[in-house]
């Protein structure tokens, strides 16, 4: 299989439950980069601190960088990268689309839609942003 040289984020919330989204486009959709990595964001219960590391390779050309933070903590996620030497080149992230009939579900999705997305919360760069929806029929 070709890979795409260089290097593509793809953001979940826990490493330990991978997205579908993530399955879906590099096993279905065969977009590979030479260098994927997995970034985990996780809230910590102190108010303040930022901590950021590589996990374990999880194989050859997957890896796992986890950004840890305070819940009061606002922070620049391309800065963080800059510092551990990460020049992505396309940054993947998954968006769900709720479809339903009954009215609490409507309710939550109007909610969720109205709610700033992950992209504008961590002013990510547009350029190199690629939004994966998954379509939840409920």
């Amino acid at each position: 299989m070709n890979k795409i040289s260089g290097s593509a984020l793809f953001f979940a919330r826990d490493i330990n439950k991978i997205p579908p989204y993530i399955a879906r486009t590099m096993f279905i959709h065969n977009i590979i980069y030479e260098d994927n990595i997995i970034v985990s964001m996780a809230r910590q219960e102190e108010p303040f601190g930022v901590s950021f590391d590589f996990k374990e390779k999880i194989a050859d050309g997957l890896r796992v960088f986890e950004i840890r933070t305070g819940y009061m903590e606002i922070i620049e996620v391309e800065e963080i990268l800059k510092k551990v030497s990460i020049e992505e080149k396309a940054i993947f992230y998954g968006l769900e689309d709720i479809n339903t009939e009954n009215i609490i579900w409507k309710i939550f999705a109007a909610i969720k839609n109205l709610t700033p997305s992950f992209v504008q919360f961590y002013k990510l760069p547009p350029h190199k942003l690629h939004g994966v929806i998954t379509r939840l029929e409920i």
